[in-house]
């Protein structure tokens, strides 16, 4: 069977495309990798994509080139693991496939798409939204519940963590996989560290980078003291006792590893990160663009509710401590210092994170999907005009 995958950023690319692009090659299926475009990308996903081990690697290119280059591709099944469905529905339809998304949140289109998700949560959101969508041009669509496939991504680590010192309190500091963010995070992590010793002097930190950032940058973060480390993320989470990220896909990887942490979001970091819709495209004029990126910024974290990451969405409860907005490096210092020294709270809290997790297998049963569906061949239907272009 012949299966394309699309993808984009760096979480779906790690955390879905990887233990999938697994599974299918060890079932014997050809696989083709689509690096779709992405406003958050981090510049190195060709390089990280190039170790899946997949049989063909398109990308990252234009939306233009993306579109015609996926008209002429031949697949038996698309899995679209991230990005714009119009991608996905351009090959299924070209390609006559049947086309299978994996989602935590809605995306427009999926009414034309077998659609599969982590939890019941999840589901519940995306059956209504679906429905909404899609009207009454087709019947009701049932989102699928497979488990989380970034379970199954932390699965397929193998090599031993070793953290060096002794057992004092452990922080494990995640830069970002964005070089601009990552611009922003050195000096503030410096400053944070630096106030988080005058409360806790004992305290060991290590920085973990992802496979998107380059060696090149081990030199300026080690000279600033931040430890900074490459190895399996799931290995160092282990071996940790507390964590300082952003929101993303790692906030997972923390539950199914059970490492309490500090999901921050200062209002900085917010500013560097691209916007969608009219902040995106105003944000580069004199004086409105940035005022109106800042009031786009603070409506959206807004929207999220009372959470911003997925572990207390997931719970609809604080597991995770969070913080964002107007915040300052001594603000976080505190908050660390403050949940470092609560033995208590840090050992109930992973517990709870680890009952959170669930059960692995969310790739198998996706390729399960896949199997059937290209088996029976059924896309649905879809109205999408074929001389449309990007």
């Amino acid at each position: 069977m012949r299966v394309s995958l699309l993808t984009n950023g760096p979480g779906e690319l790690w955390g879905w495309a990887r233990p999938v692009a697994a599974e299918l090659r060890g079932r014997g299926h050809s696989v083709s990798l689509w690096l779709l475009p992405c406003q958050f990308a981090s510049g190195y996903e060709r390089t990280a994509a190039s170790r899946l081990g997949v049989d063909k690697l398109e990308g990252p290119e234009s939306g233009a080139w993306m579109w015609g280059a996926l008209s002429r591709e031949k697949t038996d099944c698309v899995l679209q693991l991230g990005g714009d469905l119009l991608f996905g529905r351009r090959l299924a339809k070209s390609a006559k496939a049947p086309l299978l998304c994996y989602a935590y949140g809605f995306q427009k289109g999926m009414e034309y798409a077998r659609v599969f998700t982590a939890c019941s949560g999840m589901a519940a959101n995306l059956n209504a939204r679906i429905k909404a969508g899609a009207g009454t041009r087709i019947p009701e669509r049932r989102v699928r519940v497979i488990g989380d496939l970034v379970k199954d991504s932390l699965a397929l680590e193998r090599e031993p963590f070793k953290w060096s010192g002794d057992d004092a309190e452990r922080l494990l500091l995640f830069p970002g996989s964005r070089p601009a963010v990552r611009g922003l995070a050195l000096p503030w992590l410096e400053e944070v560290v630096r106030c988080l010793r005058e409360l806790l002097p004992a305290v060991q930190v290590g920085t973990l980078f992802s496979p998107f950032v380059p060696e090149s940058e081990f030199p300026v973060w080690r000279d600033a003291g931040l430890n900074p480390m490459r190895g399996e993320s799931g290995g160092a989470m282990k071996c940790a006792n507390y964590a300082l990220t952003q929101p993303g896909t790692n906030n997972l990887e923390m539950m199914h590893c059970g490492l309490p942490a500090l999901i921050a979001a200062p209002m900085d970091f917010l500013k560097v990160i691209p916007a969608g819709g009219l902040a995106g495209l105003m944000s580069g004029v004199p004086l409105l663009g940035p005022w109106l990126k800042e009031r786009g910024i603070r409506r959206n974290l807004s929207r999220y509710g009372d959470f911003m990451s997925w572990p207390n969405r997931i719970a609809g409860r604080a597991l995770m401590d969070e913080l964002s907005g107007d915040i300052t490096p001594r603000d976080i210092a505190r908050r660390l210092a403050a949940s470092l020294r609560d033995k208590e709270k840090l050992s109930r809290v992973r517990g709870e994170l680890l009952a959170l997790s669930g059960g692995g297998g969310a790739a198998s049963r996706l390729c399960d999907a896949l199997e059937m569906e290209a088996g029976e061949n059924r896309a649905p239907e879809d109205p999408m005009l074929t001389d449309r272009t990007i």
